[in-house]
């Protein structure tokens, strides 16, 4: 009877082994490929690739469209909104957080230094809850290369939500006299990308390079696309003996071709023309493109401006998508800074807490005229059935449609008018 061997090979653990390919074994040459974390990129790397338009939209274009449709005030009268946003207008807020978070998303982290006219340096902390009126000075954005954790200690977890080692102070460097500023944390907002403050440009690195190289050769072989060849006798001899007779001799031969597309020969030479074939080169580049539109998570209809290759395929659904994911980064990022920032603001202009003000951002994504209007109508229906129920009255309406912003021009007055014929049985702003 013949005994079964079993063969040891190391393996790791879990890992589908094929002993006669060995394939994750010690002699599968795929075993020994592992992925390494890259520390060798600096600010100069990703300040370089950022000079190209490829980068510079993966960077740019998420963050204009979190500011581009903008936001609304509730909780608050209509004529504080207005004072609102001209207070974001004076001190320039919205290209503020724009460069904000273009330099978090570039450099992996920046920080925002609130201006207040308090009366205390700047080492000293700053109470949101005292601030007066028209004390809100500035707001300045500040490299991560600016700012430094100082020594001097540490914030307790309750005042940092659990985060362990925030720093009590910041060394802010001064790009006058080179010198260092101690600045208390409570006048500085840290916006980090990830866990880690690492550069977005960092995960996308050698996707954007290979990219960027494939369509750097693609343009390079358009000047081999054709070539001319001669070939004359005793060359590698004439070249030994006489070669500035032969530079001259092609020289001259390829001016007059360039000049009247002729060209004179010898007897005894030959002449042929060869042209580089572009087959496959074509969808080799859409492929490095798709490649990089999927690695930035930015759709290939918004990174190029055309839409990918598919049936019936209007990129629609990748529109809406990418719009949904800039919402939840709105949300997530944006958010909590404009509520910390709005609400000084506010505190600012009336010298008190903003009580019940909210921040909502405008919707993104723009229905068509026509589905739109195919929506208002059945908005309008469900309403009037709510109302002849007894469900919600016309003020609620009203209200609705001023917070949908269908009529932005419901006046409180109009809406109070309409309380008052129902009874008053409802909450006026």
């Amino acid at each position: 009877m013949t005994e079964s061997k079993t063969q040891n090979v190391l393996v790791d653990d879990g890992a589908y082994v094929n002993f006669v390919s060995q394939m994750n074994t010690g002699r599968d040459k795929a075993s020994y490929g592992h992925f390494q974390k890259n520390s060798s990129l600096s600010d100069y790397d990703f300040e370089a690739v950022y000079q190209d338009w490829l980068a510079k939209k993966i960077i740019n274009r998420p963050v204009q469209d979190m500011l581009r449709a903008g936001w609304y005030y509730t909780g608050i009268q209509e004529s504080q909104s207005i004072a609102m946003a001209d207070e974001v207008k004076r001190l320039k807020l919205v290209e503020r957080v724009y460069k904000l978070l273009k330099w978090t998303r570039l450099y992996g982290k920046a920080y925002l230094l609130i201006g207040v006219a308090d009366g205390k340096h700047l080492d000293q902390p700053f109470q949101y809850e005292n601030m007066q009126r028209g004390q809100l000075q500035f707001f300045s954005v500040l490299k991560h290369t600016q700012v430094r954790d100082s020594n001097a200690g540490y914030l307790p977890l309750e005042q940092t939500m659990g985060e362990p080692y925030q720093p009590i102070y910041y060394e802010v460097s001064n790009s006058g006299d080179r010198g260092q500023q101690l600045v208390h944390s409570s006048r500085l907002i840290k916006l980090q990308n990830g866990e880690e403050g690492e550069s977005l440009l960092l995960a996308i690195y050698y996707t954007l390079r290979n990219f960027i190289s494939t369509n750097t050769s693609a343009a390079s072989l358009v000047h081999e696309s054709k070539i001319d060849i001669i070939r004359t006798p005793n060359l590698m001899d004439n070249i030994k003996n006489r070669v500035n007779d032969v530079m001259s001799r092609f020289s001259a031969a390829a001016l007059l071709k360039s000049i009247n597309g002729m060209l004179v020969m010898d007897k005894e030479e030959e002449f042929q023309s060869k042209t580089y074939s572009f087959t496959g080169l074509p969808d080799l580049m859409r492929e490095f493109s798709q490649q990089t539109s999927a690695a930035a998570d930015i759709p290939y209809t918004i990174l190029f401006g055309q839409t990918t290759s598919g049936l019936n395929n209007s990129g629609e659904f990748d529109l809406r998508s990418y719009y949904d994911k800039i919402a939840t980064e709105q949300n997530w990022l944006l958010l909590p800074i404009l509520n910390m920032v709005l609400g000084l603001l506010y505190r600012s202009l009336y010298g008190q807490a903003p009580v019940g003000m909210g921040i909502l951002f405008n919707p993104l994504w723009q229905l068509d005229p026509k589905t739109r209007s195919e929506v208002e109508k059945n908005n309008a229906e469900r309403d009037l059935k709510y109302i002849e129920h007894g469900i919600i009255n016309e003020a609620h309406v009203a209200k609705q449609l001023r917070e949908d912003k269908t009529y932005d021009f419901i006046e409180d007055e109009h809406i109070e008018a309409l309380e008052l014929l129902n009874g008053g049985d409802g909450e006026s702003e």
